[in-house]
């Protein structure tokens, strides 16, 4: 296993980034120049990985100065630019972001060590082509040429054909992935093999084949000079995929045009590029500089390097484009307003974008490449069940513990092109300031509310009040009259309920309530309900309950929640004919906060648009307070339960839904595990 050093005291940040980015290697963290001097003069390492945070690169220029070429890769706040690049010492092979070290380094450290394997190699073969050499010389001194003779300019030696494969392969497995330095490698490389007067390489874009590196050749040719993609040159390699020598005798139109083409590239022979069966670029290349004739194994090995070459490019561009869509995706993240997380099949944060570190206070360089386990309940367990169930959540609201932060979500999935779970996503916002302009909406309209009502209830207490103060006065007068007496009476008797019932509503609806909250059975609090409702609503609507066969507990005020039950029956009565049959029943709901709902329902044409609206019609649209602050008083009694009110409608049945949370489970009535929801 390679053995790595890494130089940093930073125990909190860099050190254990590293160690999870490298798990496969052995890493062994130092904290002073002296003790990696220590290590190094004692084992043979590696690599060595340095924090330029930690530790300045002018304090350690006379230790990366004695070290060997590529043996050093640095972990700074921010990569140098080419030209500070090209500055520092031979030692150093790369540069990491601190910001990308779980992503990048692992992959520059892999091209790191291949290109110390590369180069070993390299040096055991010159050290066995100079045995070779030295053997040869040796034979020759003692006189045995003439029976064995050997010629220098015949053909090269088949290890020095291989070492230079090896080479040139080695360069450009190493040359990073920027185009230039490949292609210049590349004719380095080809030089090496055969001295060549000129060489052009052409690549393929959307237009033609454009000289993209060259030696030799005139830089306004190379810079004007195109070959469209149907010439005769080029359709000439793409169909037969083998190396062309210039025509000397033309047989057809083809070889003339073939051969003017050549003529403008200053070539005597072209190489095609071929990358799974397509042509991608072409090599061109003159006569030697002593005007040599090529050897086979010369050309057979420039023309592998030109398959190699042509894989090489494929993959640049390849990196490019997902550089580029990295970058794009990166801006977008940064810029939108919303929080992005995206987990792998590994369970692994790949994406933490900076509106999610502002909203939850991460530190995405801690989070990403951590387990989801790392990320504040129940964003986890979301991602987990959208991943593998599939299940995908939109405008879901959640609570993150600890710090009760409300967040709107959405949750995707993320499939491969088999329609495989390779990860999954959520995109996130905080809900703390939209539910405080609510709340202060809702102020507003209860303020302006109050001022409404002061009017509405001096015109609702002044009627019962008239017919009060004038039935008393008839009543001295017409005194011996019983029927008319009894009459009298029944009247005031009848507005003084109005005035308790209506000071009653006002009273509860203004005022802040003091709940005394116990637990209760949710079918004990059925049961009284019920009797409540029956024994006080009109006989001309019938009502009966349905319980359930769980065991639920809630913590509710008794008195209060009863009065609030009735008086949506109440709203009910005021808006169904007679005869219509009222049903209350329950049934437990598996969310977040597990809760219970009792259904009020009732036979009807169903409610849509303005019907709904008129049933939850809001307190500034009241004209009647007797009969129309039911509903709002209700709903205000609900809420201070912490449960909430709606109305559903379907199949010719209309229901005031009332939710309430659970306080205890005495049965198994809904299960929260791993992020999945079972009954």
């Amino acid at each position: 296993m390679e053995l790595l050093a890494l130089l940093s005291d930073s125990d909190d940040v860099i050190i254990p980034n590293v160690k999870k980015a490298l798990h496969q290697f052995t890493v062994y963290p130092l904290k002073t120049l002296e003790e990696l001097e220590e290590l190094y003069g004692n084992i043979p390492l590696n690599l060595i990985l340095i924090d330029t945070d930690s530790h300045k690169l002018f304090s350690l220029r006379d230790f990366l100065n004695r070290l060997d070429e590529n043996r050093v890769v640095l972990i700074a706040p921010e990569k140098p630019d080419k030209y500070e690049m090209d500055n520092l010492p031979n030692s150093i092979f790369d540069c990491v972001e601190a910001g990308t070290v779980m992503n990048d380094l692992p992959v520059v450290v892999r091209r790191a060590l291949e290109r110390q394997r590369f180069e070993n190699e390299l040096r055991m073969l010159k050290q066995s082509r100079d045995v070779a050499s030295t053997a040869q010389v040796q034979v020759l001194n003692r006189g045995e040429a003439e029976s064995s003779p050997v010629r220098y300019d015949s053909v090269p030696a088949g290890r020095y054909i291989h070492e230079k494969v090896i080479v040139n392969f080695a360069r450009m497995l190493t040359v990073s992935f920027d185009m230039h330095k490949l292609l210049d490698h590349f004719i380095d490389s080809v030089m090496e093999i055969a001295r060549v007067c000129k060489m052009s390489v052409m690549l393929k874009d959307k237009t033609g084949f454009h000289v993209r590196a060259q030696y030799g050749l005139d830089p306004y040719i190379a810079d004007n000079i195109k070959l469209g993609k149907d010439s005769a040159l080029a359709s000439w390699l793409a169909k037969t995929g083998r190396i062309l020598n210039k025509p000397v005798s033309f047989v057809d139109s083809s070889s003339v045009s073939i051969a003017g083409e050549m003529g403008a590239l200053q070539c005597l022979i072209s190489f095609p590029m071929i990358y799974k069966g397509k042509l991608i670029g072409i090599f061109n290349m003159d006569n030697k500089v002593t005007e040599e004739p090529f050897y086979r194994e010369e050309l057979e090995i420039i023309y592998v390097l030109c398959n190699y070459l042509a894989a090489a490019v494929k993959d640049v561009d390849l990196y490019h484009q997902m550089w580029y869509q990295k970058e794009f995706t990166n801006k977008v993240l940064s810029s939108m307003s919303s929080g992005m997380i995206a987990i792998d099949r590994d369970e692994k944060i790949t994406i933490f974008n900076q509106q999610a570190s502002e909203i939850l206070n991460f530190d995405p360089a801690h989070i990403v490449g951590s387990d989801l386990r790392e990320l504040p309940s129940p964003l986890g367990d979301i991602l987990y069940e959208t991943m593998v169930t599939g299940k995908t959540y939109k405008r879901f609201e959640v609570i993150i513990n600890p710090s009760r932060l409300p967040l709107g979500i959405n949750s995707y999935r993320l499939i491969d092109e088999q329609q495989n779970p390779i990860g999954a996503g959520i995109v996130f916002s905080d809900l703390s300031d939209s539910k405080k302009l609510e709340e202060q909406r809702n102020k507003a309209e209860k303020l302006k509310a109050v001022n409404d009502l002061m009017a509405k209830i001096a015109h609702e207490v002044r009627n019962p009040l008239t017919s009060i103060q004038t039935f008393t006065q008839l009543l001295n007068e017409k005194y011996s009259d019983d029927d008319l007496n009894k009459f009298y009476i029944s009247t005031v008797s009848q507005s003084i309920r109005m005035l308790d019932s209506l000071i009653d509503k006002l009273v509860t609806f203004s005022s802040s309530q003091n709940y005394n909250f116990e637990k209760v059975n949710i079918n004990d609090f059925m049961n009284e309900a019920a009797a409540f409702i029956s024994k006080n609503i009109p006989e001309t609507h019938k009502f009966s309950k349905q319980l359930t066969d769980k065991t639920m507990y809630i913590n509710i005020d008794r008195k209060n929640l009863i009065k609030s039950v009735y008086y949506l029956v109440l709203g009910i009565i005021d808006r169904t004919p007679d005869g219509t049959f009222i049903t209350m029943n329950t049934n437990a709901v598996a969310q977040e906060v597990p809760s219970v709902e009792i259904a009020i329902s009732f036979a009807g044409d169903e409610l849509i648009g303005e019907g709904k609206q008129d049933l939850m019609k809001p307190l500034l649209d009241i004209k009647h307070l007797g009969t129309e602050l039911n509903i709002p008083i209700s709903h205000k009694i609900i809420e201070g339960h912490g449960g909430s009110l709606d109305v559903k409608s379907g199949d010719g049945i209309n229901a005031f839904i009332v939710k309430l949370p659970i306080l205890e489970r005495r049965s198994s009535i809904i299960s929260i595990e791993g992020g999945r929801i079972s009954g």
